[in-house]
């Protein structure tokens, strides 16, 4: 397995979800392990630290929220959009069970469960 080690940057503001202000204050940091496309045939992890700002905004329903980067992670996702859009294909052309036994053998692992 392919294991890469990312950090997001401290310098950068993030939007809240909940109402658009730009924060940069950081409540926290944690490490998201997303599933992306295989690389000479060996499944690849990343291991993204991402910060969790506190939303600036005191009339704002969230407190803190996640930040995302973009065209690697989504909301509540284990995998990149890449890996989505492979398993998605699949799934529309074989469906049901064939799918699921192609996408068995492919060289790709997604972290703590099954894709």
């Amino acid at each position: 397995m392919l294991r890469i080690t990312a950090f997001t940057r401290d310098d950068v503001s993030q939007p809240c979800p909940g109402c658009g202000q730009m924060s940069d204050w950081t409540h926290s940091r944690y490490a998201r392990h997303v599933a992306d496309e295989a690389v000479g045939g060996r499944p690849v992890v990343i291991d993204l630290s991402v910060r969790r700002p506190y939303c600036e905004n005191p009339a704002c329903p969230r407190k803190t929220f996640v930040e995302q980067v973009d065209g690697l992670t989504k909301r509540y996702q284990r995998r990149t959009p890449a890996l989505r859009r492979i398993v998605e294909a699949v799934a529309v052309a074989l469906a049901d069970s064939a799918g699921a036994r192609l996408l068995a053998v492919l060289p790709r692992r997604c972290p703590g469960r099954r894709c």
